[in-house]
């Protein structure tokens, strides 16, 4: 099996400056190995740290102690020290993160949102506008949107344009931060589809879902952090 993802020793502090530097301590002594084609739930409580540790494997936050070694290209990238230069490289390439907000850029239309991964990536415009128009179908988003930029939209309807652009060309490693919140059942069933198409196609997938259905039905593994143990 190929790791994909290692996370080695992670802890997590927040000092409250604003409470007279009160410490808070949020993740201790986390570590755990993905490998490719495998999807590791991250579970808990509510505030137990799960979002803060997908952030902190994308690079968003810095740990308090610890690293995160992501595969790219033939070796592997130490997340947390590695140069800006070289993350934002492995963003691009290897490592997406997936939440249920859009970032909305402002008169970019649907579409382009859609297919600009996959342009940065050498994808031809052709075929990355077919793969996109493909898949904002199969999400339900209607066609007289396509051409519109997602500023306007609803919240369901922008969080399939963020799914659509995520998963038209899947990333190697991909965090989910509760892709399925807000969706309908039958939007859910294809974001799991999806999840698991990419998963069998070489992805590897570390996700969080409040949704026990969903989570059961991407799941190959689980990571409960109250307390820290590894459920096959």
């Amino acid at each position: 099996m190929i790791p994909m993802l290692e996370a080695r020793q992670i802890s997590k502090a927040f000092i409250l400056h604003n409470q007279g530097g009160v410490t808070l301590p949020v993740l201790s002594n986390i570590g755990f190995t993905v490998h490719r084609g495998e999807a590791l739930v991250l579970q808990g409580p509510s505030g137990v740290g799960k979002s803060t540790l997908l952030r902190i494997l994308y690079g968003n936050y810095r740990p308090s102690t610890g690293h995160v070694l992501v595969r790219h290209g033939e070796g592997m990238v130490d997340i947390v020290h590695a140069d800006p230069r070289l993350v934002l490289q492995v963003r691009r390439k290897t490592l997406s993160y997936v939440s249920q907000f859009l970032r909305v850029i402002p008169r970019v239309s649907t579409l382009d949102i859609v297919k600009d991964p996959m342009l940065g990536r050498g994808v031809s415009d052709i075929e990355a506008t077919t793969r996109a128009q493909t898949l904002l179908a199969r999400l339900n988003l209607p066609e007289r949107l396509w051409a519109l930029p997602p500023s306007t939209f609803s919240g369901g309807e922008q969080q399939r344009v963020n799914i659509a652009r995520s998963f038209v060309d899947p990333t190697e490693v991909m965090l989910l931060d509760e892709p399925t919140a807000s969706l309908d059942a039958g939007n859910r069933a294809v974001v799991v589809e999806l999840i698991n198409e990419a998963r069998e196609k070489g992805a590897s997938i570390i996700g969080i879902f409040h949704d026990e259905a969903v989570r059961d039905s991407v799941a190959t593994r689980s990571l409960d952090l109250t307390p820290l143990k590894v459920a096959a």
